[in-house]
């Protein structure tokens, strides 16, 4: 039953994956020019970094999947964890910075706090990301896809109401 499980997940991945541009990598441009930006427009810079963050997090589950299915050795994904990783938590002093003083009144604008929390649900997918490789039987990594699966949704789906929000 847990194959079953896992090898329903891996085929979903594959073919969901398809539909994203193979082009994309790893280090993404994120360092864009933040002086002087109106606010709208660093909620749109944040916006652009957020999906790169998601789209990096797509990438490597596949790659994940691909070691779990060749029975690869999963170790050398840690560094792309420990990447995007390090983009994360720098995004996050920008944004809480950006939260603080631009708008930290919650009802004045929600965004910045969508934004936040968009990053804290990636950032808990990375670690569910990072179980799945480290972990050593179908079990530990069938439960961890589940939270990575879970995690990432409720953050594109808060992403998505930013995209929304932004371009109204």
């Amino acid at each position: 039953m847990k194959k079953a499980i896992v090898c329903m997940l891996i085929f979903s991945i594959t073919f969901i994956n398809m539909g994203f541009s193979f082009n994309k990598i790893y280090g993404q441009n994120l360092i864009l020019e933040s002086n002087h930006l109106q606010p709208v427009n660093k909620e749109k810079k944040y916006l652009f970094q957020l999906e790169s963050i998601s789209n990096q997090l797509d990438i490597l589950a596949s790659n994940t999947l691909n070691k779990i299915t060749k029975n690869e050795d999963k170790s050398p994904l840690i560094k792309d964890v420990a990447f995007i990783r390090s983009q994360i938590n720098e995004l996050r002093l920008d944004l809480s910075e950006y939260h603080k003083t631009e708008s930290g009144n919650i009802e004045e604008n929600p965004i910045s706090l969508a934004l936040l929390n968009s990053l804290n649900f990636y950032s808990m997918s990375l670690s569910y990301l990072l179980s799945v490789i480290e972990a050593t039987d179908s079990s530990s990594e069938s439960k961890s896809l589940q939270y990575y699966y879970t995690n990432k949704a409720f953050g594109d789906s808060m992403l998505f109401w930013v995209q929304n929000q932004i371009s109204e």
